[in-house]
């Protein structure tokens, strides 16, 4: 999305609308916008070593990974290209977050761990993650939330089989 569509979308009040007419691609992507602002500064002003977005979600799938991660799949799922996934590898290794290491088996092999320093900002990034979902969930039942879920679920679950 282009960033001057993308700031006539965070600037459409969508309490005002009409709900029909509302694009939920448009809805969807204002609420992201906000939550990712709101937990970009509050990572700035807290955390011990501010990550990015995605620098932190591939903190968080390398250290919660149960098998040897590939870098296509990581890629994949993260929507960026192997050598983005690697600048970001790259700039965790100079923090001192992950580390290689090289299979004594098969020198060809590299594994990436994460640190004790890494595990941290992990901690400290679900700490904050956590403290703002309790917070933006103020004043919804967890039936709201229930509901919330199972029709951002129904939405998904359709576009994928489109």
């Amino acid at each position: 999305m282009s960033t001057k569509l993308y700031y006539i979308c965070s600037r459409i009040n969508i309490e005002t609308m009409e709900q029909d007419n509302l694009p939920l691609g448009m809805v969807v992507g204002q609420m992201m916008k906000e939550m990712i602002d709101v937990l970009k500064k509050r990572d700035a002003e807290q955390a011990e070593v501010p990550l990015t977005i995605e620098q932190h979600a591939v903190l968080h799938i390398l250290n919660k990974r149960e098998s040897d991660v590939i870098l296509k799949e990581m890629a994949d799922a993260m929507g960026k290209d192997k050598s983005t996934i690697l600048r970001i590898i790259d700039v965790l290794e100079e923090k001192e977050l992950v580390r290689r290491a090289v299979d004594t088996k098969d020198r060809r092999k590299k594994y990436l761990m994460v640190t004790k320093k890494g595990e941290q900002v992990i901690e400290d990034f679900v700490k904050i993650d956590t403290e703002l979902r309790e917070e933006l969930k103020e004043g919804l039942s967890k039936e709201d939330m229930k509901t919330f879920y199972k029709v951002v679920s129904h939405i998904k679950t359709k576009a994928e089989q489109m």
